[in-house]
């Protein structure tokens, strides 16, 4: 799979059955989809199936960035464990917020807080890096153009 992934033609001309690979991988990702689905669906207690997908795609992003990965770069491994540090923060949060305060509830908004609060500092971080790199680029080209 990482040699199709990598490169089809060269996969290809190196023997491998490109589509059947594709097939397969499809089908495992689907089937991993689907159970994360599910298990996202009982850690809310519920199974609203019309509409909870579209909260998914922030709690993916949160459970990446969490597990280490950059806005450039991810690997299974940031998946792996933002998962595990994710779901924690499910279990840990209400309790947190009952031991504390006294209050489940604000367990619930402190996490869904931080995991809005985890992709906002990751683009704003990402964002910061991008411009100074942008401003080291210009000044290499402008010393590059008053030596030329």
């Amino acid at each position: 799979m990482r040699a199709v992934g990598q490169d089809r033609h060269i996969a290809e001309v190196s023997g491998i059955n490109v589509d059947r690979t594709r097939l397969i991988a499809i089908i495992i990702s689907t089937v991993l989809g689907a159970w994360g689905q599910l298990i996202y669906l009982q850690n809310l207690g519920t199974f609203n199936t019309y509409n909870s997908h579209e909260q998914v795609g922030m709690f993916s992003i949160a459970a990446l960035l969490i597990g280490g990965a950059s806005i450039s770069r991810a690997t299974i491994w940031n998946a792996i464990i933002g998962v595990l540090l994710f779901h924690t923060l499910f279990v840990v949060s209400p309790l947190a917020g009952q031991r504390i305060l006294g209050v489940p509830q604000v367990g619930e908004y402190f996490r869904s807080f931080l995991a809005y609060g985890v992709i906002a500092v990751a683009l704003a971080l990402h964002a910061w890096q991008s411009k100074k790199q942008a401003e080291q680029q210009a000044e290499i080209q402008a010393e590059q153009a008053l030596e030329d």
